[in-house]
């Protein structure tokens, strides 16, 4: 299966839209509570996407088979501990894409975006019961913290990466 990971267009939107809100649904049940789950709908994530489109965009999307499969989204960390470096603020790939290497590649393409924004060393923020905390240490991220994702309240596990 072949992939190609790119730049985000606005015409992507709905799709990212489409991966982030099945995502979130998928890996979230049973950490997330309920009701937010249930908030999390694809058109009001595509409307917010369309609006806020970035210029500087640090967006990308994984597309195999046609289909949007994946996106992320990486840029400077607002950590204030590690000012100047880089972070992968969203990954999200499809369950059924999942064991495939596109993880792996995604953060690649990351990685180096960051590196164009001159950074060296990453961070990785991930939902604590999320499953890929155990991707992102296999990576060889270290964990060096737990932060409180803000808009949900929820402890989130910090993954530092010392080279990309």
């Amino acid at each position: 299966m072949e992939c190609i990971i790119r730049k985000m267009t606005r015409e992507d939107c709905d799709a990212a839209a489409h991966v982030i809100a099945v995502c979130w649904k998928e890996t979230y049940q049973g950490i997330i509570p309920e009701e937010e789950l249930d908030r999390t709908d694809e058109q009001t994530i595509a409307e917010n996407s369309q609006k806020h489109f970035p210029e500087d965009n640090h967006q990308f999307v994984l597309e195999t088979d046609g289909i949007i499969a994946g996106y992320m989204n990486a840029g400077l960390t607002d950590d204030k501990e590690y000012e100047h470096c880089g972070e992968i603020h969203a990954i999200y790939i499809l369950k059924e894409y999942k064991g495939k290497g596109f993880g792996r590649k995604m953060i690649e393409a990351g990685t180096a975006e960051l590196k164009t924004l001159g950074c060296d060393r990453m961070l990785i923020g991930c939902l604590a019961g999320n499953p890929s905390n155990s991707f992102y240490e296999h990576l060889g991220g270290r964990k060096i913290k737990t932060r409180i994702y803000e808009r949900l309240g929820l402890p989130e596990n910090v993954y530092f990466f010392e080279r990309i």
